[in-house]
């Protein structure tokens, strides 16, 4: 099918929009530290339903050694280390500043899968990456309200963390892609990333004491409800057309429809929250789907 890496690319992207949301919601109610472990396991069991469903087993089978390896890694390195360091940054920094420097994650994509896959891109796939990058920036660093404010330490150790989980993303993303090969599909690749970081994350819960404090949280099923739909579409769907997304496309390109994200909610605050979006918004969202249109027609 022409296009299907782009279009799971813009699938993810849609499919992060709305979790953010649930995930916000979630946050609020169980605690950002919870609801990542929560979140994590969800997805997990989710996507172990879907292969029971598509292959008769709960479980991939036959999954050469190397394969695995590669998958686990990359799950550590995007879902637990890279999630980490944004998470970081949110709290450091908050939603804006923390979001323009996820946006540098499609360039360290396609520096880093130049080397590792040999992926190299075209003039024109560059420039729709810059002019979607500039775009998700513009919409991104926009302020509404009084921003928040640092103390010039707070800033760097903010900034620093933000570009670990730029840096995160972009080498799971890759090594993912290593993982699959050409003979893994992206749903079994997806669980063994998901199983990898789950286990990551409730063995560091129980070795640092923190299992009684989140178990804790297990009791607000409204939070529970808010990060199952956010696991629903995020990690299950959305990291699933991921992978669907970087099977398909080169690396970089995807990494770039993938962080539109920040441009995908405006239309969802409209709804959910009634926010009037400026016109900066506007313009910068304008400009984000130039780029990602200049990357499908490249």
């Amino acid at each position: 099918m022409t296009y299907l890496g782009e279009l799971a690319a813009l699938g993810t992207a849609t499919c992060w929009s709305f979790g953010s949301l649930f995930f916000d919601a979630a946050g609020r109610r169980l605690g950002p530290n919870n609801v990542n472990k929560i979140r994590i396991l969800q997805a997990t069991v989710l996507l172990s339903c879907a292969l029971w469903i598509v292959t008769g087993r709960f479980l991939p089978a036959h999954l050469p050694a190397i394969n695995v390896f590669w998958l686990s890694l990359s799950g550590l390195i995007g879902l637990v280390l890279g999630d980490y360091c944004l998470f970081t940054s949110l709290v450091i920094l908050g939603p804006r500043r923390a979001t323009l420097l996820m946006a540098a994650a499609p360039v360290i994509t396609a520096l880093f899968a130049w080397p590792v896959l040999d992926e190299v891109l075209g003039p024109l796939a560059i420039i729709g990456i810059s002019i979607a990058i500039i775009g998700i920036v513009w919409v991104s660093i926009e302020k509404r309200g009084a921003g928040r404010v640092l103390r010039s330490g707070s800033l760097l150790a903010g900034t620093l963390w933000g570009l670990g989980g730029a840096v995160g993303q972009a080498i799971g993303l890759v090594f993912a892609k290593v993982g699959m090969g050409g003979e893994i599909e992206p749903l079994e690749a997806t669980f063994c990333r998901m199983f990898a970081a789950a286990i990551i994350l409730w063995l560091f819960t129980i070795i640092s004491g923190q299992l009684p404090a989140t178990l804790r949280a297990l009791n607000n099923k409204c939070g529970l409800a808010f990060s199952m739909g956010g696991a629903f579409v995020g990690p299950f769907i959305g990291v699933w057309l991921s992978l669907v997304a970087i099977k398909h496309a080169e690396a970089g390109i995807a990494a770039t429809i993938m962080a539109a994200t920040p441009v995908l909610v405006i239309p969802l605050e409209i709804i959910v929250h009634g926010e009037r979006p400026s016109m900066r918004a506007i313009i910068g969202a304008v400009v984000a789907v130039g780029g990602v249109a200049v990357l499908f027609l490249r």
